[in-house]
């Protein structure tokens, strides 16, 4: 909008317009603060200045997206389609791949989105921005950062208000999970055996599922704990926070939230980055002091959205006042002077193995943060089935990495050698260790549920401290074909590996009886199945595609393989909008 003409409008149609594009709980705040200001200074014309000042720079912070910021997650589709459609048209009027690819990156920043790097070449990164679903990741992810972002700006986001999240981000996290269950249920795949399931009935299988994700975790944690026991070491619970500087709001005596004076406008996303910065510090101290730790991190918000990080880790005896001292020091080296910053930032509690399970202290963190299962209430009294809800928009909303395992055995290999069905005869022991822990038939030391022996899945690799140098990895082959923007596909996990020494007898040395020792790799091949796709609905998220002209059908060169990238490109769309199929990844048929 013209400035000379904002300062012509009346001021109350004037900030109308202004907040029109914002949620409507939104605009009401922000037009009694903008009247608020009005009047309370003097003389009356400094006050209308100042006020429309203020109201002109909240507007434009938060109207830094061109999406509205009330818009749902359909209006998010529509856009993304909009947004890829326009791209393609570019066609028309660029012939040349540079050309036709610097205006659609062009598109894409203008709408705040960044385009494909120089690392990528000139077709698959146009291909990308052809392409809806490209859009749509990149715009829900923009569009939800700036919604929350003036959320926790308005002052929504707290206890006394939209705990952990902010009501919008709230609904547009339900709407997307209400699309993506919706397709999965819509969309059938069958494999090369013949079975056929839905892909809804597919991701519940696996760690999609919350109740498996959970029950893993809780597994992982168990195991961990059993070997602390068997190796006499101890545990510790503790909590770190970030800095007060990092709060929007402050809690007051008596439960009540103020605004906190110190705040900086650090974003959760930031603040999460910040608290990653120090366990990186504390994590390096360790080492060098050689001081080992295993367990597990989870990442969760406070009431105003700003992460903490809770820590259940185990170590050798005696350890304890060496580890919480290198925590402290990096815990504590920003804002360290800071009213209460001694008494809040850190909180340790050591484990009594007296008092029962190390896994207990952590189990309603855990299902706190995923489903709320067995958990009444939270720590503000919330029900923890909405609060699990508030805490995955959270997450979701500022790509905030929940759970981390901090040593031990990878979790990858784990699930891969659940694929594997046999081994080889005469397979190394860590090998048929490891596969037994995994095998849900087997029985590992008395215990019939072989699901719980992630301590013997850890030993089987070397230990708790093995680190890189873990025995048994997954096994990659290169895959053939292209994937969805024409690019090779990577390697694709095919199995289990690993290596032993074999001690033998070589064969001029059998009349004297000698032996030698040779190191053998073992590759085990995994199940995995080919999927097609064979049932889907189809559905178009936003208005149909007006259809190409053909300008420049009669120019373009005689045979597909003299057309230029930008022909393909336009050649793709056709199909893409006359509903003949995505977009071509392999050599084009006319």
């Amino acid at each position: 909008m013209n400035r000379t003409f904002e300062r012509l409008t009346p001021d109350a149609d004037w900030a109308a317009g202004k907040v029109a594009s914002l949620p409507t709980r939104w605009q009401r705040r922000i037009l009694r603060q903008w009247e608020r200001r009005r009047g309370s200074a003097s003389p009356e014309q400094d006050a209308r200045r100042a006020a429309n000042l203020e109201l002109l720079t909240l507007t434009d912070q938060l109207g830094g997206v061109r999406l509205p910021l009330d818009a749902s997650d359909v209006q998010v589709c529509e856009w993304a389609q909009a947004m890829a459609d326009r791209c393609a048209e570019h066609a028309q009027l660029f012939h040349q791949p540079e050309a036709l690819r610097a205006a659609m990156a062009r598109t894409a920043e203008r709408q705040g989105i960044e385009p494909p790097g120089q690392r990528v070449e000139d077709a698959p990164a146009m291909r990308r921005m052809v392409d809806p679903l490209w859009w749509r990741r990149g715009l829900r992810k923009l569009h939800a950062k700036a919604v929350e972002g003036a959320a926790i700006a308005l002052g929504y986001v707290n206890k006394s208000r939209d705990i952990y999240v902010s009501a919008e981000s709230l609904t547009r996290r339900l709407q997307q999970n209400a699309r993506n269950l919706a397709t999965l249920e819509n969309t059938t795949a069958r494999n090369e055996l013949g079975q056929e399931f839905t892909l809804a009935e597919l991701a519940a299988k696996g760690t999609a599922n919350k109740a498996i994700r959970r029950a893993e975790l809780m597994t992982r944690i168990s195991g961990f704990e059993r070997i602390a026991r068997d190796l006499g070491h101890e545990g510790l619970f503790f909590t770190v926070t970030c800095p007060s500087r990092m709060h929007k709001w402050r809690t007051v005596k008596g439960g009540g939230v103020i605004e906190n004076p110190r705040y900086d406008g650090t974003t959760p996303r930031e603040a999460q980055a910040y608290l990653a910065q120090v366990w990186a510090r504390i994590r390096a101290a360790l080492k060098r002091a050689g001081l080992g730790l295993y367990g597990f991190r989870i990442a969760e918000p406070q009431h105003d959205g700003t992460p903490h990080w809770h820590l259940l880790v185990f170590h050798a005896a005696g350890l304890l006042e060496q580890i919480k001292a290198v925590i402290w020091r990096y815990a504590l080296a920003d804002s360290h002077d800071e009213p209460g910053a001694h008494r809040h930032r850190c909180d340790f509690k050591p484990i009594d193995w007296t008092r029962g399970s190390a896994a207990g202290y952590i189990a309603k963190y855990v299902a706190k943060n995923i489903d709320g299962y067995r958990v009444d209430k939270d720590l503000f009294g919330n029900d923890a089935i909405e609060t699990s809800a508030r805490v995955e928009a959270w997450a979701a909303t500022w790509g905030i990495r929940q759970f981390q395992q901090i040593g031990g055995a990878p979790v990858g290999v784990w699930r891969e050698l659940r694929r594997v069905k046999a081994l080889p005869e005469g397979a190394p022991a860590h090998l048929q260790q490891a596969h037994n822990a995994v095998n849900k038939t087997a029985v590992i030391e008395g215990r019939e549920n072989a699901s719980v022996a992630w301590d013997s899945y850890c030993r089987a690799q070397g230990g708790v401290f093995c680190g890189r140098k873990y025995r048994i990895r997954i096994a990659k082959r290169e895959a053939e074909g292209l994937g969805r923007y024409g690019e090779p596909l990577g390697p694709r996990p095919c199995g289990v590996e690993t290596e032993s020494l074999e001690t033998y007898t070589p064969h001029h040395m059998r009349h004297m009886g000698g032996q030698a020792q040779r190191l053998v790799h073992w590759h085990c091949e995994s199940t995995r199945h080919t999927w097609e796709i064979i049932g889907r609905q189809k559905k178009r998220d936003g208005a149909a595609v007006a259809p190409w002209t053909c300008v420049n059908n009669c120019t373009r060169p005689a045979s597909p393989d003299e057309w230029s990238d930008a022909e393909l490109i336009r050649m793709d769309y056709m199909r893409h909008a006359s509903g003949a199929g995505g977009l071509s990844t392999g050599a084009f048929t006319p």
